[in-house]
């Protein structure tokens, strides 16, 4: 009886486990979703900057975790790391940074209802400790909606000093998609413009 018991019992671990990892719903963001009032107020930034502008991120640059908001900034002038299952209102882990960041996707998908997208607004936003993060504004990424190999590029400058992190705005144009999840082959922040 007690070997029966211990089989079931660890019948119900595994399949819990592997919903745990396949269907992962909310456990698989920081942070989950933003609260409805908490919706970034800033405008997308709509210029004549491509996406696919050229840039060299350096090889050796460190691989972070991209996707845990609570950790320290990190103090690597340049990193890079992946996401995956991200939805709308998705946060970055802060860096710290001053004057000028870039933060490059490659191998963009996103879906879940409906058609797979072809496009994100990625929000570059200050971190200030006891009043609201402050926005930089949006770019939108198509480029990287295109293949796993193709690359958008999205730059900011005249930064303030200080913690920051990017956030997932829109997917698809549309600021609400619940069952919409995202995922980049490879994500690299830029600090130091000096490619």
């Amino acid at each position: 009886m007690r070997i029966r018991v211990r089989a079931i019992r660890s019948g119900i671990v595994a399949v819990a486990a592997t919903a745990a990892l396949v269907g992962g719903g909310s456990a698989a963001f920081a942070g989950g979703l933003p609260e409805e009032d908490a919706a970034p107020t800033a405008t997308v930034v709509e210029d004549d900057e491509d996406d696919t502008a050229p840039a060299n991120p350096a090889s050796d640059a460190e691989s972070m975790p991209v996707d845990d908001p609570a950790q320290a900034p990190i103090e690597a002038r340049n990193f890079q790391s992946d996401i995956r299952g991200a939805a709308i209102g998705f946060q970055s882990r802060r860096w710290h940074d001053e004057q000028y960041s870039q933060v490059l996707f490659t191998g963009c998908w996103a879906g879940g209802s409906g058609a797979p997208a072809s496009n994100s607004h990625i929000d570059l936003r200050w971190d200030r400790s006891l009043q609201p993060d402050k926005s930089w504004g949006q770019k939108k990424y198509s480029n990287c909606f295109k293949g796993d190999g193709k690359t958008s590029n999205g730059q900011w400058n005249d930064l303030a000093k200080g913690k920051h992190f990017f956030q997932i705005a829109k997917i698809n144009g549309s600021d609400y998609a619940p069952y919409v999840r995202m995922r980049v082959k490879k994500v690299y922040v830029d600090t130091t413009k000096a490619d």
